[in-house]
């Protein structure tokens, strides 16, 4: 059965009567409930089973209660899809008075990060489909991971929000002192005005980690010092879904213990949602917040060095942290698209293709595409996955697949020079009506996109291995499981996860970005090791260094003038031109030329790096086929006498065959990261690399010809 309500008309100021709550501590419990698009059906659906919905249970069972639900849009359309009774279970509650919902963009993406005209759109969308089903019109919004801009204001408020809720830091930063952040307060920009909720960080910790009767002594203290709301606003599946917290909040009572107590203390607190708090009591005046986000999502965005360095101030400072915690900053949330150009690069082909776009006022087909694939959780990571599960960023892309392909539908194959990722350097951007590809001549010509519209896959969805603060702790083992906290468990952020040897043995990193066509000049007879360990003995300057370029009908031409240092002498001149043709025909082609300009003979190896996504390599199932030999990449290969192989993933149609006109030694590996999740740390493969290569002894003047040709089937 499906739950439609009449239409609940926004309210449009304070109660004009006796409020019965104004004596008594207003406490606003807030979930959001988040899945991001691409997620497995398996996963959601175990939260769905552990989280979600024993918790709405629970408060149904408890019609006094009350609490302002956020249920993400691509969560959910997953729910309209696989589980419409628990949107019936929500709609119940909805009439009944019990929950209030709230906004966010449909497809639940850094507001922060994307134009005016996306943000008003994507509330809009959000709001429609809340009318749709549920008969109502929210006025609160939920900002997705809490990044907050002054310069989302103007936009919020011409979608007709009229409040958000963000973390009680900011208005510390901003100059608030903690007594005064238990009420709301209103912010401004260009005139136009939003109210604003302190998410009270007290409470996150506390709630659902510690015993109810610490959290009462906690409530107790607001009223001291003559607070008036109690805001706790956090991640609903921290209510079962989170390591430990199943077992700690339902089966041994936590939350009929905390919600005994919000029916117990009725004399001194009353549960309401945000809505009727906006409503029940005045601003507490004005407040301007600087830009930012909760404390963890901060630090997470500083990188590894930074990041040391924002722990060591921490240590330094010990007991005192939490009193100077508002003043010690950590990064914007943009800084992820600094430190992970696979990142950047999503994020500007979404801008870059909606400038293509007419602006109308009703959204088309391609423009959703595109909204779509703003989903944050691609963009960056922390304590969970997000950019290192290639899943999400394979999401991101597949909706920019389907995007181009409607725009270029009926357009030949261009070649155009254009700043794609707004680093101040052209790429060359080749596009069709079948594929979208960028090479990047100041960075060594690599191919950096291959998106193949049929496919929807970038071939070239690949992420470099790096260094992450979190890897210190895997190589010095400090993480050792010590049995939870006296008197609770342990929360999200404080859980120690173990690791294992394997783990710090997989802990290497890259000198180059992971890209298709990366050249190589080495001495090595075998480079395999070092090459997949990620020291290889390089001796030329092509990988990353300018080359020179010019378009052609289907694709570029690029040269360089570079050096080889084939032995101690120094380096040794070299030309090197490599020329990309393209096809509608999901087909690529390279052709290289090597040219020695030196006095002597030039003898090293060449070899042509490709790396390589395939959606299916995520689950390991990875094979590399040369004829009827068929090998697993588990560990390197090398295999020689080579003039075709192919790269798939086990049960997946997605392929890549690679032909060569000259018979090569071809290395391989899997290229596999280390990152953290919510469970503990994980093993992520992000692509196959193939490295064909062919030993030259040329003499001046003399020149090497190959050709190495890609066919997606």
């Amino acid at each position: 059965m499906t739950t439609r309500l009449m239409d609940k008309p926004a309210s449009t100021g304070l109660s004009a009567g006796f409020d019965p709550a104004q004596d008594r501590l207003r406490f606003l419990l807030v979930l959001h409930n988040h899945q991001p698009l691409g997620n497995f059906d398996d996963v959601i659906q175990r939260l769905m089973d552990k989280a979600y919905r024993p918790f709405l249970e629970a408060i149904r069972d408890r019609p006094a209660l009350k609490l302002t639900l956020h249920v993400s849009g691509p969560l959910l359309l997953w729910l309209e899809r696989r589980a419409s009774d628990y949107l019936d279970l929500v709609g119940e509650l909805v009439q009944r008075g019990q929950v209030e919902l709230l906004m966010g963009g449909l497809y639940e993406p850094i507001l922060a990060a994307i134009p005016y005209e996306d943000r008003v759109a994507q509330i809009d969308l959000m709001r429609e489909r809340l009318r749709s089903r549920f008969g109502v019109r929210p006025r609160g919004l939920w900002l997705a991971e809490r990044v907050w801009d002054p310069a989302i204001v103007p936009a919020l408020a011409a979608a007709g929000v009229a409040y958000v809720l963000m973390d009680d830091r900011a208005f510390l930063a901003s100059g608030f002192s903690a007594d005064r952040l238990h009420d709301y307060y209103l912010t401004e920009a260009d005139g136009q005005t939003v109210a604003v909720f302190p998410i009270d960080k007290a409470l996150r910790y506390l709630i659902p980690f510690r015993p109810p009767t610490e959290i009462e002594d906690y409530l107790r203290r607001i009223v001291e010092t003559g607070g008036r709301l109690a805001i706790a606003a956090d991640d609903g599946e921290k209510f079962g879904g989170w390591p430990g917290t199943s077992r700690w909040v339902y089966e041994e009572g936590w939350l009929k213990g905390f919600l005994d107590l919000l029916e117990g203390t009725a004399d001194w607190i009353v549960s309401q949602t945000a809505g009727e708090a906006l409503d029940g009591l005045r601003p507490a005046g004005l407040c301007y917040l600087p830009t930012g986000s909760y404390g963890e999502m901060e630090e997470w965005a500083l990188g590894h060095e930074e990041g040391r360095r924002f722990a060591q101030v921490k240590t330094r400072l010990g007991a005192d942290a939490d009193r100077f915690t508002a003043h010690i900053r950590g990064g914007h949330w943009k800084h992820f698209l600094v430190r992970y150009p696979e990142a950047n690069r999503a994020h500007k082909k979404g801008l870059t293709l909606s400038c293509l776009l007419p602006r109308r006022r009703r959204v088309s087909r391609v423009r959703r595409e595109l909204l779509a694939a703003q989903c944050n959780d691609g963009y960056w990571h922390g304590i969970f996955g997000g950019l290192y599960l290639p899943h999400l960023r394979h999401e991101i892309w597949r909706h920019l697949a389907r995007a181009e392909a409607l725009i270029r539908r009926r357009q030949a194959i261009q070649v155009e020079a254009t700043d794609l990722d707004c680093d101040g350097r052209e790429e060359v951007w080749i596009h069709g009506k079948s594929f979208s590809a960028q090479v990047q001549p100041h960075r060594g010509g690599r191919l950096v996109e291959w998106t193949d519209f049929a496919e929807e896959v970038n071939f070239l969805n690949t992420l470099t291995r790096r260094p992450e603060a979190y890897h210190d702790a895997i190589r010095s083992a400090a993480a050792q499981i010590d049995g939870g906290t006296k008197g609770g468990i342990p929360g999200i952020h404080d859980l120690q996860r173990a690791a294992p040897a394997d783990l710090a043995e997989a802990l290497v990193y890259d000198p180059w970005e992971r890209a298709g066509f990366l050249d190589h000049f080495f001495v090595e007879p075998n480079p395999v090791a070092s090459w997949a360990a990620g020291r290889l003995d390089e001796r030329g300057d092509f990988t990353g260094g300018e080359c020179g370029w010019q378009p052609t009908s289907c694709g570029v031409a690029l040269d360089r003038s570079g050096h080889v240092r084939a032995d101690a002498e120094g380096g040794h001149p070299v030309l090197l031109r490599k020329e990309y043709a393209f096809t509608d025909k999901q087909r690529l082609a390279v052709f290289y030329r090597i040219v020695n300009n030196g006095r002597g003979s030039l003898v090293a190896r060449f070899g042509v790096e490709l790396n390589f996504f395939l959606p299916g390599l995520a689950f390991g199932r990875s094979q590399l086929v040369i004829g009827d030999q068929i090998l697993s990449l588990d560990s390197p290969t090398c295999v020689a006498g080579v003039e075709r192989f192919t790269l798939s993933a086990l049960g997946e149609h997605h392929r890549v065959t690679v032909s060569l006109d000259q018979q090569a030694t071809l290395y391989g590996h899997l290229v596999a990261t280390v990152s953290q999740s919510e469970q503990g740390y994980e093993r992520t493969v992000q692509a196959v690399a193939a490295m064909p290569s062919w030993d030259l002894c040329l003499d001046p003047g003399q020149e090497w010809r190959a050709e190495v040709s890609v066919q997606v089937a």
